[in-house]
């Protein structure tokens, strides 16, 4: 009997020494849904001059997203470096001779001298394959009378973009809220040191903005982290992996975990909820969602911001649908995350997977 005994006793000790593996995360009343916004552009100018300078402009622009039969998405950024105020009206792709444009030509972004625009410009992408591209831009110039000349479109010369297929999904496992990455995340938010970074950070972000949490102040916020990318995000090349509090990682910079934490605590700021998700090896990125919701509606208003026709992914539990938000891979809030691909052909929202053994999903409380 005496070894019954000790079994009993090892048994009882293992159960209070282990901790519970999965912590309580949000319930219904904790998701707040964001206010649709709706964003307008500046009216085109009436072109009533007959000579204006020629437009001189430094045109640059990258890809996300190329996948046969979704939107894919481009941003073009346009830099005066002329003598005259410049304003865009439109841009179009050309891929193989079929032209495709970014708005009707009736609206647009100035471009005064010596300034900075950048456009997002979505486009149905064709079948899987290489193609030939060119990007054009049309352009108004203005002249010392404030009037504008119409120069029309401007192509670029010819490229090669190559329009990616579909692979198989990835039989991954979910874990909500596992303890390890639980305690840790509310750790870092809940005592950073210097929480009024945070807060004022935010507040630039997402200035201009009235005091209501909307769908437009969610992207602002991922439009500034992202505008981070290039000078704040350091690779963690230590063998322990070193996690900092979002305000450290403001002044410092951070790699995928901290970009993930930022943008969830700067959420939080504003009234929304945001949820990390912690991607397994191969991936071994981590990466934020945001809940817009029991339906897709603030879809319409995210395309609204942007000025674009854009494909979305999310995740989608009881409670409704988690935006993915990782500016450390997409260029607009609800690209495909690090690792991210498309399955199958759907169009406006992604059918999608991604490169990992397990996926741990942690909510920010």
């Amino acid at each position: 009997m005496k070894w019954i005994w000790a079994i009993l006793v090892v048994f009882l000790s293992g159960c209070l020494l282990t901790p519970n593996i999965y912590r309580h995360g949000f319930d219904e009343n904790d998701v707040v849904t964001p206010l649709p916004y709706t964003l307008h552009l500046e009216k085109k100018p009436i072109a009533n001059a007959l000579f204006s300078p020629q437009p001189a402009y430094n045109l640059s622009w990258s890809f996300n997203g190329l996948y046969a039969n979704y939107m894919g998405v481009a941003r073009i950024e346009v830099k005066n470096i002329g003598n005259s105020n410049l304003f865009i009206y439109n841009i179009a792709i050309n891929i193989d001779g079929q032209i495709q444009k970014w708005g009707d030509g009736n609206d647009g972004k100035r471009v005064d001298r010596g300034d900075v625009q950048s456009f997002i410009f979505s486009f149905k992408c064709p079948k899987k394959g290489s193609y030939e591209y060119k990007i054009g831009l049309y352009v108004l110039s203005e002249n010392r009378n404030k009037r504008w000349h119409d120069y029309g479109c401007e192509w670029t010369p010819q490229h090669e973009i190559n329009i990616s297929g579909y692979k198989p999904p990835t039989n991954y496992k979910m874990q909500k809220n596992y303890y390890l990455y639980f305690d840790r995340i509310k750790k870092l938010i809940d005592k950073d040191p210097n929480p009024a970074i945070v807060m004022q950070k935010t507040e630039e972000a997402t200035t201009g903005y009235d005091n209501k949490y909307t769908i437009a102040k969610v992207c602002a916020i991922f439009d500034y982290l992202y505008s981070l990318r290039d000078t704040k995000y350091v690779n963690d090349t230590d063998d322990e992996d070193i996690w900092n509090s979002p305000s450290i990682a403001l002044i410092q910079g951070g790699d995928c975990e901290e970009f993930a934490m930022t943008i969830s605590a700067m959420i939080k700021n504003i009234g929304g909820t945001a949820r990390i998700y912690i991607a397994d090896a191969p991936a071994n990125h981590a990466f934020a969602a945001v809940y817009i919701g029991k339906d897709l509606n603030l879809l319409r208003s995210i395309d609204s911001y942007y000025h674009a026709n854009l494909s979305y992914a999310f995740f989608k539990d009881d409670f409704g649908y988690w935006l993915v938000a990782d500016p450390l891979s997409s260029f607009y809030l609800g690209g495909l995350p690090v690792e991210g691909y498309a399955t199958g052909i759907d169009g406006k929202t992604y059918q999608w997977s991604m490169e990992t053994n397990k996926l741990y999903a942690i909510d920010v409380v």
